[in-house]
């Protein structure tokens, strides 16, 4: 039975590589492997409240929003259970949310158009779509021009990116006055300019069929839909398979008073949509590291379980990622899962590019993405609009309180929750559950295994040299290793040099 290991993994977020076992050209068995410690966790224990969104953004280069949003909402729930504290003011909730959406834009122009679009274009699969190609296709490169676009207008309210300074416990530690706003509004709008209006999507589409990808009004969307139009002419609705079963933990509190969310929390499966409240999601879920290098100690409910603790000798374990489970299930979340728990398919275009709307597939995550990306930056223009200089942006803080807290919000790749324990104001217990342990952790004590094990399983493969299919399905999943293994750096010193990559920044002027 012949083995193919890809290892690593490219174009993805830190390392992660793949064990495949084929058998008559398909795929029968899949070891999704982490191939970094963890132990971020560890890091934050014994320290007051406040300080923990700083460490835990430090998580991810790229998720670091995310992550500080998680971890500050995590401990605000526990004060909010302890008593001494009673929410974040509007206007502190909706800077939070512009900032999240500048930066949920941002990294799925990324994904798109760096991570997985060249998968897609003509420089690497023949596809015709030139301006694809990295490094040299004409949409890449304005892509990497809008992302840096995006990132500095996002440091007006964070304070600098990646790593920004004022998400803070009680709300935002900065108060943007009317000049600043008008410039972040003027620089999204800019970003709007390059995409084009939503409502182009079905003439651009049309365009792309057509073979003409050059648009003087919304070149963003055509170069999106060129993936997208690529995708589908290899069939990637066929392959990279998922169990049909979603997770969404909602996001975005937008311009409504009241505790919903714009993209609301929700769970699909068995072909029924769900809608459990707070308290049941946190009941449902479990981690699992029968095949991890943790202990069995390790595993168990996120608010319960100690910081992991490694076990890097344990026979059969193959990841340092660990298995949650929703009741019990392995469960795929990202941005095709917050789109089904939100019921939209904007323009039909899963609907019409994948044959069905509600399926799991390397297009349907594909098309969500792009749909999402367009959602999203639509709203920003709103509430930027709604953001007023004089209002409130934060309440008063105490770490003295004792508390167990949960932080339920979505990252770009999926559903992201922090769970923390404070006694006497120090932090005791904490946990972190990434997107990427969600989708492509390892199998779980039944031998179950996650999502991604399960989209590739009975995979054809043509050519054993070169999975390419393999490879667009791991990238449809926009994995983050950074965030589901947190790297623990050695104690020596060491050094590295690294030559820069062509072309310069200022090429890209």
């Amino acid at each position: 039975m012949p083995e193919i290991d890809i290892d690593p993994t490219t174009r993805i977020e830190g390392h992660h590589s793949a064990t495949l076992h084929v058998e008559d050209g398909v795929v029968t068995a899949v070891k999704s492997k982490m191939d970094m410690f963890r132990g971020i966790e560890s890091i934050v224990l014994g320290r007051p409240p406040a300080d923990v969104p700083q460490f835990c953004q430090m998580v991810c280069g790229v998720c670091f929003t995310s992550h500080r949003m998680g971890s500050t909402l995590a401990i605000e729930d526990a004060a909010r259970r302890a008593g001494v504290f009673e929410g974040v003011p509007k206007q502190g909730r909706l800077l939070r949310d512009i900032m999240e959406g500048m930066f949920l834009v941002w990294n799925d122009t990324i994904h798109l158009f760096t991570l997985a679009g060249p998968d897609y274009s003509d420089e690497v699969a023949d596809t015709g779509f030139e301006r694809l190609d990295p490094v040299g296709g004409a949409g890449y490169r304005e892509a990497l021009r809008q992302q840096r676009v995006l990132l500095q207008a996002f440091a007006e309210f964070g304070g600098k990116a990646p790593h920004p300074l004022t998400y803070a416990p009680g709300g935002v530690a900065t108060e943007p006055d009317a000049e600043t706003i008008a410039d972040v509004r003027e620089t999204v709008a800019d970003v709007d300019d390059w995409l084009g209006p939503t409502d182009a999507v079905p003439e651009a589409l049309a365009d792309v069929r057509a073979g003409d990808v050059e648009s003087d009004e919304a070149q963003g969307i055509h170069d999106m839909l060129s993936i997208l139009v690529a995708a589908a002419d290899v069939d990637a609705d066929t392959f990279g398979r998922g169990p049909d079963r979603f997770y969404a933990n909602g996001m975005f509190n937008g311009l409504e008073d009241g505790d919903g969310y714009v993209l609301p929390r929700g769970v699909y499966r068995d072909g029924t949509l769900e809608r459990p409240t707070r308290e049941e999601i946190v009941d449902n879920i479990r981690e699992d590291t029968a095949y991890s290098w943790y202990t069995d100690a390790s595993a168990g409910h996120p608010a319960e379980a100690p910081a992991p603790d490694p076990d890097p000798e344990k026979e059969g374990a193959y990841s340092w990622g660990k298995a949650p489970r929703y009741d019990g299930e392995p469960i795929e979340t990202g941005p095709l899962a917050r789109l089904v728990a939100a019921e939209r398919d904007p323009f039909d275009l899963r609907a019409e590019l994948c044959g069905e709307a509600v399926a799991s597939s390397t297009l349907h995550r594909l098309v969500a993405r792009v749909q999402e990306l367009l959602l999203v930056r639509d709203w920003l223009l709103e509430w930027l609009d709604a953001l007023d200089p004089s209002g409130t942006f934060s309440n008063e803080w105490t770490d003295d309180f004792s508390a167990q807290g949960v932080g339920l919000w979505g990252a770009s790749r999926g559903a992201l929750s922090h769970w923390c324990t404070v006694e006497d104001g120090e932090v005791s217990q904490y946990q972190i559950l990434s997107p990427t342990l969600w989708n492509l952790g390892p199998r779980d004590a039944d031998g179950v295994p996650s999502t991604f094990e399960q989209a590739v399983e009975g995979m054809h493969i043509d050519d054993l040299t070169e999975p390419i299919d393999v490879m667009r399905t791991i990238r449809s999943y926009d994995p983050c290793l950074g965030c589901a293994v947190h790297v623990q750096g050695p104690e020596e010193s060491f050094h590295a040099e690294v030559e820069p990559a062509s072309p310069s920044p200022g090429d890209l002027e």
